[in-house]
């Protein structure tokens, strides 16, 4: 079932679906997570500080409208190491690691001795690292069609994979 309305003959491509939205943010936290935790094992593991959501992205595509994902923030377990890596170094690593996925640091700054780094992608994806007693990451997507565009197989028949997000409404 397609999140478009039948008649609609565009091209798939031309948007994001929420499936590919939602793998394509998991896979970023993990490049970013793991360039982290490469460069100071000592974080521990990254855990869900606050729930993942979708929210309405504030535009339009076709008139339908359009959804952005906010990832979980992830919180690294142990607080900072500052003796075994000072930030530059952890930015260092995560500004490595996001040149792969074409992504470019746009914001750097330190308030109150949090320093808050934000990379971006041409598409509009945005990753938020924050290091201060610990480090803190998070994803914003780039907007999406809501609702599957392919369903995928699930584990059991109430329990899909994709979190339910209703089909996207026409703006008027």
């Amino acid at each position: 079932m397609s999140a478009l309305p039948a008649e609609d003959p565009m091209d798939h491509d031309s948007i994001a679906s929420q499936d590919e939205t939602h793998v394509q943010i998991r896979d970023l936290l993990a490049v970013a997570t793991g360039a982290l935790l490469y460069e100071q094992p000592s974080l521990g593991l990254f855990e869900d500080h606050r729930p993942q959501r979708d929210r309405p992205s504030g535009d339009a595509w076709n008139g339908l409208e359009t959804m952005c994902h906010v990832s979980a923030l992830l919180v690294a377990q142990n607080a900072l190491d500052l003796s075994a890596a000072d930030a530059d170094q952890l930015l260092g690593a995560v500004d490595t690691a996001l040149e792969q996925q074409r992504m470019a640091r746009t914001e750097d700054h330190t308030d109150s001795g949090v320093r808050t780094a934000t990379w971006r992608d041409r598409t509009g994806v945005r990753l938020d690292v924050v290091i201060g007693v610990r480090v803190a990451v998070r994803a914003i997507s780039m907007p999406f069609l809501p609702g599957s565009m392919q369903p995928l197989a699930t584990t059991s028949p109430s329990s899909p994979i994709s979190p339910l997000t209703p089909p996207p409404r026409p703006l008027h």
